[in-house]
C-alpha cells in the first residue's frame, strides 16, 4: 500500500467519476496497491473495505471525521472514528468451513461476497432481486445427506438465512456506528459507507488540486504537470504569494 502523488490523485478521480461505486473502489485500490484489478475484486467486501481504510490512513490520516443528523430532532452532530480500529474488525471473520446454511436435509456451503458479486447485484431491477442474486452467487455447493446435488432455487427464507450468515462471517462489510444525540438523547445507528466516505475526500482533494493548478498556471504560466509535481509545502508557498 502506498500514498498517491498529486497527479495520481487527479488521475484516479478522473477515472472514477464515471464509474459505479463497486468499480470505483477497485480503481482506488489498484492505484494504491499495485495488484491486478481482478485479484482485488476477489477479496471479500470486508477485506476490500479494510484496504480502503488503509488507503485513507495513507492519504488523510487515521481519523475519520463524519457528520450525522438526528432522526428524532434534526440536530446535526459531528463524530470521529479511528480507521485503524474499524479496519481491525476484518480480523474477526470466521473460517470458511463454518459458512453453511441448512435447509431441511440440504446443506449449503457458502463463500463471502466479493466485488464481482456486488457488480452483478447492482445490475438488478430492485433490492429483492439483488439480494436473491447475491445469495445465489455465494452458494458454492449444495449437498443432501452428504451427496452433492444441483444448487436449488432459493426460497425467500433461505435467502434471508444466507444473508444473515454472510453478515456474521464478514463484520467489516457492514460497519454500524452507535450515535446518541446530545440535544434529545435519542440513540440510533448509521452505516459507515467506506467507499463513499473515502471517495468524497478523494474528490474534494482532486478538485482542490485542480484549483491550485488553475491559480498557479494563470499566474506563472506553468503546466499542470509542473504544478502537480511540486511538493505540497512548496505549492502552498506559491499559492500564498499569489494570494
Amino acid at each position: 500500500m502506498r500514498a498517491l502523488s498529486a497527479s495520481e490523485i487527479v488521475a484516479v478521480w478522473e477515472r472514477g467519476c464515471t464509474q459505479h461505486p463497486v468499480d470505483r473502489a477497485l480503481t482506488l485500490l489498484e492505484a494504491c496497491c499495485g495488484e491486478p484489478r481482478d485479484h482485488l475484486a476477489l477479496a471479500s467486501i470486508g477485506q476490500r473495505d479494510a484496504m480502503l481504510l488503509l488507503v485513507h490512513q495513507h492519504l488523510f490520516g487515521d481519523a475519520l471525521h463524519a457528520f450525522a443528523q438526528c432522526p428524532q430532532c434534526g440536530q446535526h452532530l459531528e463524530y470521529s472514528l479511528s480507521a485503524r480500529e474499524v479496519a481491525a474488525r476484518s480480523s474477526h471473520t470466521v473460517e470458511e468451513e463454518h459458512l453453511r446454511v441448512t435447509e431441511g436435509e440440504m446443506q449449503l456451503q457458502l463463500r463471502r461476497p466479493n466485488s464481482f458479486d456486488l457488480g452483478a447485484a447492482a445490475a438488478c431491477a430492485d433490492l429483492p432481486a439483488a439480494r436473491r442474486v447475491l445469495a445465489a452467487r455465494c452458494v458454492v455447493q449444495a449437498t443432501r445427506n452428504g451427496v452433492e446435488v444441483t444448487i436449488p432455487e432459493l426460497a425467500d427464507a433461505v435467502v434471508t438465512n444466507i444473508a444473515d450468515r454472510l453478515a456474521l462471517s464478514d463484520p467489516q462489510a457492514e460497519v454500524l456506528i452507535d450515535l446518541t444525540c446530545a440535544a434529545c438523547r435519542h440513540a440510533w445507528q448509521v452505516i459507515l459507507e467506506t467507499e463513499s466516505f473515502l471517495w468524497m475526500k478523494i474528490s474534494a482533494l482532486a478538485k482542490r488540486l485542480l484549483r491550485d493548478v488553475h491559480t498557479l498556471a494563470r499566474e506563472y504560466g506553468w503546466s499542470e504537470q509542473q504544478i502537480l509535481s511540486l511538493g505540497p509545502l512548496r505549492r502552498q508557498a506559491y499559492l500564498e504569494m499569489v494570494g
